[in-house]
């Protein structure tokens, strides 16, 4: 197994030895033509390169072609999957049962994510003075980045914190520390409990239904909310991104038309589809 071994690798070498940079640049266009995720063709640019270091370094070759190989940056990030259609979001809140403060609590959870476009983070550190029932408005501290930021609380999301802020006491087990959710056990609700209660809903829709996490209703509602034509600088403001680049990825998730109007009012941030 050695001797093939290092046949192989005397063999590799002879063939990197004829290689060229435009050779190694046609075979990362390549990876990009047949729609190689953003990540993997970085990955594998970095690979290159260090193949060919290696070789130098051991007087394989004379000439390394993959010294200025560039680090694919074409401007786009990878695409996030599929979000939920509007259709779908309605269809699941609409199923979710309400018996007892544990569900109102899940129901509160799942609108949150959704309707304020919260990280899982932002949840479980989300406090009761942070929600503002009567301004309708949730403030989001120290999420991604140290930034804080305020964001509406409407229709039906301010109908599930209603609910279960009436009945939220009765989860407490001495001292109200202010957390907004609370586990069973009258604590601050974390992640594993969020982790397990998707466990949990993913277990009652079926093997067939699709497969839900909670950063999924934030990536439906930021497509839904440019669907519907809001500027995606609002979008940014709304998410908490400190890039613009990380929002305009949901540019290349609606429908052409939409895409052409951005361009037309924002040609600094347009983006292929």
């Amino acid at each position: 197994m050695e001797q093939i071994s290092a046949r192989e690798r005397r063999a590799a070498g002879r063939g990197l030895a004829g290689s060229r940079a435009a050779d190694l640049d046609a075979l990362l266009q390549a990876e990009l033509d047949q729609g190689t995720a953003r990540s993997s063709r970085v990955q594998i640019a970095i690979l290159i390169r260090h193949v060919f270091q290696w070789f130098q370094d051991r007087g394989r070759i004379i000439v390394n072609p993959a010294r200025n190989i560039p680090i694919p940056d074409d401007g786009e990030f990878d695409l996030p999957a599929a979000p939920l259609s509007e259709v779908e979001v309605h269809a699941l809140f609409a199923s979710l049962p309400r018996r007892n403060i544990l569900d109102l609590r899940n129901v509160c959870l799942l609108e949150l994510l959704y309707g304020c476009g919260m990280r899982r983070g932002e949840v479980v550190r989300l406090n009761t003075d942070d929600v503002d029932m009567d301004r309708r408005a949730v403030v989001i501290r120290t999420s991604k980045g140290g930034q804080s930021r305020v964001v509406p609380l409407m229709g039906t999301a301010a109908t599930a914190a209603r609910d279960y802020l009436a009945l939220r006491r009765e989860l407490l087990r001495g001292p109200d520390h202010g957390a907004f959710f609370l586990s069973a056990t009258g604590k601050r609700l974390d992640d594993p409990s969020v982790a397990a209660i998707f466990r949990r809903l993913n277990r009652d829709r079926g093997p067939d239904a699709r497969r839900l996490h909670a950063h999924q209703f934030r990536h439906a509602i930021a497509v839904h909310l440019v669907r519907g034509g809001v500027d995606i600088r609002r979008v940014q403001e709304f998410l908490g991104h400190a890039n613009l680049d990380t929002t305009k990825i949901y540019l290349r998730l609606v429908p052409g038309h939409l895409k052409a109007d951005y361009d037309r009012a924002m040609p600094e941030i347009a983006v292929g589809i």
